[in-house]
């Protein structure tokens, strides 16, 4: 089986450019989002700790909210988390805390990237 020369060629300088573009795009997503999901671990590992604290089940909702938003504080949680973005309900003889909220990211120009987290957590009685 014989092949030209011409037929054998490489990708061309216009594939290349697109797979660069492609690699920017997807690269500017990572960093613009990565640390949105990293802060997010921060924020459910901040919510089993005050969940599981003994006692937990006992507290009020607005109790539970300064100890978890001063954790924030600490650990420099700033997504615009809110106490609207946080509520405790009771299903039983067990009481949980609920935190849902959403974080909105400009990408490019005018579109904007959107990450909704929610987390529940029993409380410890």
């Amino acid at each position: 089986m014989r092949h030209s020369r011409h037929s054998m060629r490489g990708a061309g300088a216009l594939t290349v450019m697109a797979l660069i573009l492609l690699a920017l795009l997807v690269g500017t997503f990572v960093i613009k989002m990565g640390t949105q999901y990293t802060q997010y671990l921060t924020v459910r590992s901040i919510m089993q700790d005050v969940a599981a604290q003994p006692g937990a089940a006992e507290k009020s909702e607005r109790e539970l909210w300064r100890e978890m938003n001063r954790r924030f504080q600490i650990n420099s949680v700033y997504d615009g988390i809110e106490e609207d973005d946080f509520s405790v309900t009771e299903e039983g003889d067990r009481r949980q805390m609920h935190l849902e909220y959403e974080v909105r990211r400009e990408f490019l120009g005018n579109v904007d990237v959107v990450a909704r987290f929610s987390r529940s957590e029993t409380l410890a009685p």
